[in-house]
């Protein structure tokens, strides 16, 4: 799927060269119901916090779980 930027990059490169601001503003206006109707119709996809940092656990050293210990927190100001 085309970015919104490319889309709008499209958009603009296809209006003649007698296009004024009014024309831009049509298309842009235009351009962002299409998307808006796109992401209406879309189901929301995303990706979780834990396939974001997955590459991340378990990469340093320290105590398995800080939050059963308070003895752990000694030293970051708590």
């Amino acid at each position: 799927m085309e970015t919104i930027k490319q889309a709008v990059a499209n958009a603009i490169s296809e209006l003649p060269d007698t296009a004024n601001f009014s024309d831009i503003q049509a298309v842009l206006e235009t351009l962002q119901q299409e998307f808006e109707t796109v992401a209406e119709n879309e189901p929301m996809t995303g990706i979780s916090a834990y396939d974001l940092a997955k590459d991340y656990i378990g990469c340093i050293d320290g105590p398995p779980d800080l939050s059963t210990n308070k003895a752990y927190f000694e030293g970051f100001g708590l």
